[in-house]
């Protein structure tokens, strides 16, 4: 986990300096000899505060401020070249180090803090594997002793990510990914490690349902109700599920539709439009399903339903210019045709489709205006070529 966020935890140590203990300081403590040449993290904020202490802006080794800017590192980055040592001075330092550190990260979260909470949480778990990586390994049916005894360091760790993306600004929606992935895949680890800890399920239940993945987020909130005791969260989890056995028909019924078994996908999604009459991506793909079938005119009134529902919708409009045009209603087509090609800004294949309703409409200087806006912005596209062809032949029918 974490290649992908990892840059942005290593942005964080910004707010890091290293020091280095001198040799006579190493030479009076000989538990610390294992740090000679090893430079010492400590916050910037820390390093202030104590040189203001001294009044004489110097700094003495303050073991807790290591040890907090040493959890830090880390976090923040696994392969650091001294993490090796740092767990170490950790490990014997530093007494109830996981409740020390979960319970930092936990602080952090709750002051808004995400970024720092979840850099903590993963060195939690971090060092708290490195610490039982020699532990024997016992018969088959034992659980492993190297992992964690408590899912609280990467459970905290998944929801930090969470909350991470939840917080993101829209505008970095490379970041928002990232997080979103490093939260599912430390829920996903959690219920391999901890297969009877409710809260990963809840919560992956979400994420494969924005995913729309609906048949995943029932196998994982079947397994949380068959878990958990909190009833609230249950009830809510219970609601939701009635909402996924029918985004799953729908699911299986516009698969059918976009695999040109229109019939089939009809009589899959007719059931649902009784109960969800405002559902405008069912009644798109009904539409769809009754033009692949020629039945127009039951197309035009769920496409224009379509329109009604979400006004900007380009794909409804493209979709009645079909409709009409088949129908040889060529005004119509021409309007939705236009509707579909503003919102998208003159996408090559709707100017292409208006192009085309030019021709049968004997509008020939239209669709030659059209046609080379089309072939300015899509050079070399098959689907201009085809309706220059076409312009082609209706000028030399024209003239003939």
């Amino acid at each position: 986990m974490a290649s992908k966020v990892e840059k942005y935890f290593k942005a964080a140590l910004d707010k890091i300096v290293f020091i280095n203990l001198s040799d006579e300081f190493i030479d009076r403590h000989q538990n610390l000899r294992f740090l000679k040449g090893i430079p010492i993290p400590v916050s910037l904020d820390v390093l202030e505060k104590e040189a203001q202490k001294t009044g004489n802006g110097k700094m003495g080794f303050s073991p807790a401020a290591a040890a907090q800017a040493m959890t830090f590192v880390i976090g923040a980055d696994a392969n650091f070249p001294y993490a090796e040592q740092y767990k170490r001075f950790l490990k014997y330092n530093i007494k109830g180090l996981y409740l020390v550190m979960l319970g930092s990260g936990i602080d952090m979260a709750q002051s808004g803090k995400y970024m720092e909470a979840a850099i903590l949480f993963r060195a939690t778990d971090i060092y708290d594997r490195w610490s039982r990586k020699d532990a024997p390994i016992g018969t088959p049916a034992v659980r492993d002793p190297r992992l964690p005894d408590s899912p609280e360091a990467l459970y905290n760790y998944a929801r930090a990510c969470r909350d991470i993306y939840m917080n993101e600004e829209e505008e970095d929606a490379a970041k928002k990914a990232a997080f979103r992935e490093e939260s599912v895949k430390a829920f996903e680890k959690l219920t391999k490690e901890f297969p009877d800890y409710d809260q990963s399920y809840y919560f992956l239940g979400f994420f494969y349902m924005n995913k729309k993945l609906y048949a995943e987020a029932k196998e994982v909130w079947t397994k949380f109700l068959s878990l958990t005791k909190e009833e609230a969260m249950a009830e809510d989890v219970r609601e939701r599920m009635g909402q996924v056995d029918d985004l799953i028909i729908y699911e299986k019924g516009y698969l059918e539709v976009m695999n040109d078994r229109a019939q089939n996908g009809l009589d899959i999604l007719l059931p649902l439009y009784e109960k969800y009459k405002e559902w405008w991506n069912l009644l798109f793909f009904i539409g769809l399903a009754y033009r692949k079938l020629g039945e127009y005119e039951k197309a035009i009134f769920f496409f224009t339903e379509v329109a009604r529902i979400k006004p900007s919708q380009s794909d409804a409009y493209n979709e009645l210019g079909l409709c009409y045009a088949s129908l040889s209603d060529f005004d119509n087509a021409e309007k939705y045709f236009k509707k579909a090609a503003l919102i998208e800004d003159n996408d090559p294949e709707l100017l292409c489709n208006l192009a085309a309703v030019y021709i049968n409409g004997g509008k020939l200087d239209l669709a030659e205006e059209t046609l080379a806006k089309a072939e300015e912005m899509a050079p070399g596209e098959e689907i201009t070529k085809l309706w220059r062809t076409e312009l082609e032949k209706a000028k030399n029918g024209a003239a003939n």
